[in-house]
């Protein structure tokens, strides 16, 4: 098998999908005969395609690009292979070869805020073109899988759920290596942690607010992900009151979310909604407990290894903190049920399962 992985997402614009193709490429490489698309010019400086055994070709457009519409099926074609995966729904919608998309979430028509009307007819209309293009799509959970499915009208057979992995550097820390990193970031001992943007999905303003509602004493919320202007000033409003309790630490380099996560007293996500809740399952790896919102992709990802609540009750909120926060033993359960769920999810089971999609959509040419 001949594998075209369309990598020009592994770049700082795409932090999950970037993270998502990269570590599926790095999973794919040994496994099969693998072609990736890169774009030099918006190449990753901390996830390196170049270290990977896999052929790679230049591509100068981006996903965005309306060039890309006949410049990749150009590269594909030379590249002789037998599947183009695309990792992204922005793709050529007429790649020349038998195609595999990976969809994510249907975010921008289940919480519309902050999307245009034009934006979501766009999201919508392109996710149909991508879909009418490839021959099999992959989702990361099977609430995703049922949401697409209902919302085109898919046949079941077309689309198959694949959870991804955990990188390798997603294990349990060594407590002076973690101390360190406190140290280096100026953090306290203990803090409540949440890693993400600030989408409005993301729920970060009634996750401030909710903590708000937690004693003074309680340890400060660390909020650490990529900071979006256009939805600041809610988020920004609910912490100004807080004072030093809320600590932004804006985007973390990928070497040190691991200890960014080790060395938190409880991770919490209390997102809307999600295609699947990675960072969840990376805190868990990293020997941190985890409560999280019940967000159908957040449920899966977590398993049995979680505190859930209702992310649209503020109050459901504050209790699931609180409950973790002054019970030690929940914590130290958490804590051993999240390493356990933590180790069932590999690279390797991911690449392997990709590859069984790749068999069926050429065989069924």
């Amino acid at each position: 098998m001949r594998a075209i992985l369309d990598a020009r997402t592994v770049n700082d614009h795409y932090p999950g999908i970037g993270r998502y193709t990269f570590e599926l490429a790095r999973a794919l490489a040994p496994l099969t005969d693998l072609v990736l698309l890169i774009n030099p010019l918006q190449a990753s400086q901390e996830l390196d395609l170049r270290s990977l055994n896999a052929e790679r070709i230049a591509v100068l457009r981006t996903p965005r690009s309306l060039q890309q519409q006949w410049v990749v099926p150009a590269h594909v074609r030379r590249a002789r292979g037998d599947i183009y995966h695309s990792p992204y729904y922005l793709m050529p919608y007429a790649p020349g070869l038998t195609a595999v998309v990976t969809a994510y979430d249907l975010i921008p028509l289940i919480i519309p805020d902050g999307f245009s009307a034009f934006q979501r007819a766009a999201y919508r209309a392109t996710h149909q073109l991508a879909f009418r293009a490839a021959r099999k799509i992959i989702t990361l959970c099977e609430s995703a899988r049922q949401s697409f499915i209902e919302r085109f009208h898919l046949p079941t057979q077309k689309i198959v759920a694949i959870p991804p992995g955990l990188g390798p550097e997603f294990v349990l820390r060594p407590a002076e290596a973690v101390a360190a990193f406190r140290e280096q970031r100026k953090l306290p001992r203990d803090y409540v942690l949440t890693v993400g943007s600030n989408k409005p999905h993301k729920n970060l303003p009634g996750l401030i607010r909710a903590y708000a509602a937690l004693p003074a004493a309680a340890p400060p919320l660390v909020i650490a992900g990529p900071e979006d202007p256009r939805y600041s000033t809610d988020m920004r409003a609910a912490a100004a009151p807080l004072g030093e309790r809320v600590i932004f630490l804006g985007r973390v380099a990928e070497a040190q979310l691991p200890l960014l996560y080790a060395g938190a007293a409880l991770f919490v996500q209390p997102s809307l909604t999600e295609g699947f809740g990675l960072p969840v399952v990376e805190a868990m790896a990293c020997g941190t407990p985890v409560a999280c919102s019940e967000a159908p992709g957040l449920v899966e990802a977590a398993g049995s290894a979680a505190i859930l609540f209702d992310p649209r009750q503020p109050e459901a909120i504050t209790h699931a903190l609180s409950t973790a926060l002054t019970d030690s033993a929940l914590r130290t359960d958490l804590r051993t049920r999240g390493l356990r769920r933590a180790q069932t999810l590999t690279w390797s089971r991911t690449a392997e399962a990709t590859l069984q999609v790749y068999t069926q959509a050429v065989a069924s040419g």
